[in-house]
């Protein structure tokens, strides 16, 4: 059993992260970790990893193999830097017995054969063979410098290091992170091949869907566990809610009818009261009548009250409520001119070195345009060079009077914008007071307009990112990468708003299943053009 969790709970400082959690691993489980950012998806796999300690219950793990989101550095080459430390250490002892071969002795023999069968239980003999494999399908060069390497390409390093270390165990944390198509779809066959258990917690639901058996979803402080992938799981959470949602309306129903039933009676009793008074002069046996009709009365509300009480403790919770879709009453988006873009011959250079060249785009009203292409193809410049922010040649002609809604890889766009007033004016300067007050509402924002930017929670920080696109009356949207750091519900709700958009669309994305829901085109970025998919 590669691991087993035992009524786990996880806490920091004063907040709770999760409690009871119980959890089997078995050989070849293919586990996806979903759940809002925030939720505890990486305490969860820190733990798994023996990182960290639970506050509560037991974790047991026999051996393990962590991706953290956020790794530290590593220097060498790319195949030292993916070599396990113990390989590398199993082949300095071998070196060694190896030199010691020169005068065999029975003992210098027993050593060497001893450093030989560790370095062969590690994989020593065809660890570049399988290295070699592994660096080609996540498009890494074996002798370069780590250290001249972009983020993303190291962070693929780090992807590598991890599938080359044995275990019987991997836990990856966004390990679709920087990866392009045709790394991700060799990523898909790897774990498929795999024999070793995997947890994965990943925003990919094309990838959840390819490669996942199992669903687990961290929510509120409780994990929930569902057969099949992520889109199988999710489809039976739904009917699981809905019949959730029916059970509550009938409780509520019922219980609406016992509070009017245990009133009834209060008031009936209260007005037999006043009738025995009315009709009777003997003072002493209408006292004694209402004294009766009273205790009947109130016998039956108490016995109400009861049926209530046992009611409540036998109700189903109300369905959560998922406050990312923004239901806002807004005049409607213009849809912008018929033209929208004409590009002609555009060349882009970044850092003196060309990028892109004769590049020729039309972009029609209502086109929801992707653009597609291999890390460093040059799609974040050519958005960059069509909003005039990176030096360019050629023509880039928007239509006459449209209006342009942009948002960046890493928000910068938020970066000028003090206040949730301001961020939220900024994507439409037409809210009122009122307005605003109504958005932070519905999405869970801080109520006061004046609350700053920079103090956001990360989740916060989502929810004003969906809530600008959601009142925006641009004519076009730009978006760069929308989907990175968003949760999953996060980019099902984007897709939402995307989809519904009147306008037009053009963003740079690898999430394969947000193009395909959304896309009407596909731009295909690479080798220094741009051609239509």
């Amino acid at each position: 059993m590669p691991a087993r969790l035992h009524h786990v709970a996880r806490i920091y400082g004063d907040q709770l992260v999760f409690e009871d959690v119980s959890l089997e691993l078995r050989p070849h489980d293919r586990l996806a970790l979903i759940g809002a950012n925030g939720s505890g998806k990486t305490t969860l796999l820190r733990l798994l990893a023996g990182l960290d300690t639970p506050d509560a219950g037991q974790v047991e793990v026999s051996s393990a193999a962590y991706l953290p989101q956020h790794a530290p550095n590593v220097c060498g080459t790319v195949l030292q830097a993916v070599t396990p430390p113990e390989l590398q250490a199993a082949f300095q002892v071998l070196s060694e017995a190896s030199a010691h071969l020169v005068t065999p002795t029975p003992q210098v023999l027993g050593a060497f054969s001893a450093a030989e069968d560790t370095y062969r239980a590690l994989g020593g003999y065809d660890f570049e063979t399988r290295a070699a494999a592994v660096l080609g399908g996540l498009d890494l060069d074996a002798h370069a410098d780590v250290q001249r390497l972009s983020g993303g390409q190291a962070r693929r390093v780090l992807l590598a290091r991890l599938l080359l270390s044995p275990a019987e165990l991997y836990l990856l944390d966004e390990p679709t992170n920087h990866l392009d198509e045709a790394s991700l779809r060799w990523l898909e066959s790897w774990i498929a091949g795999s024999r070793a258990a995997f947890v994965l917690a990943s925003h990919d639901r094309a990838f959840l869907d390819a490669v996942s058996t199992r669903t687990a979803e961290l929510e509120r402080g409780e994990l929930t566990v569902y057969p099949g992938a992520y889109s199988a799981a999710m489809e039976l959470k739904a009917t699981l809610r809905e019949a959730q949602g029916r059970e509550y309306a009938a409780f509520k129903r019922k219980r609406a009818a016992l509070e009017e039933e245990q009133r009834r009676q209060a008031s009936k009793g209260r007005v037999e009261e006043n009738r025995n008074r009315a009709r009777d002069n003997d003072k002493f046996l209408s006292s004694h009548k209402a004294g009766r009709a009273q205790q009947i009365f109130s016998s039956r509300a108490r016995a109400m009250q009861k049926q209530i009480e046992r009611l409540d403790a036998q109700a189903t919770d109300k369905p959560f409520e998922d406050r990312r879709i923004l239901t806002l009453e807004l005049p409607a988006a213009p849809t912008g001119p018929a033209e929208v873009l004409t590009v002609r011959d555009l060349a882009v250079c970044r850092n003196g070195a060309a990028v892109l060249g004769g590049v020729n785009l039309d972009l029609r009203r209502g086109d929801k345009v992707a653009l597609t292409g291999p890390n460093g193809a040059g799609k974040s410049s050519l958005l960059l060079a069509l909003l005039g922010r990176l030096p360019h040649r050629g023509t880039v002609r928007l239509g006459a009077g449209l209006s342009v809604y942009f948002a960046g890889q890493t928000s910068q766009e938020l970066a000028d914008l003090p206040t949730l007033k301001d961020a939220l004016l900024d994507a439409n300067p037409q809210l009122t007071l009122h307005q605003l007050y109504e958005i932070a509402a519905q999405v869970g924002l801080p109520p006061d307009p004046a609350f700053r930017v920079a103090d956001l929670s990360g989740g916060q920080r989502t929810r004003l990112t969906l809530a600008r696109l959601g009142v925006t009356r641009a004519g076009l949207l730009i978006l760069d990468e929308p989907t990175n750091h968003l949760d999953v519900r996060a980019i099902e709700a984007l897709e939402g708003l995307l989809q519904a958009f009147p306008g037009t669309v053009l963003l740079a994305t690898h999430d394969r299943r947000l193009r395909e829901r959304v896309a009407t085109r596909v731009w295909e970025v690479g080798d220094g053009s741009v051609r239509e998919g």
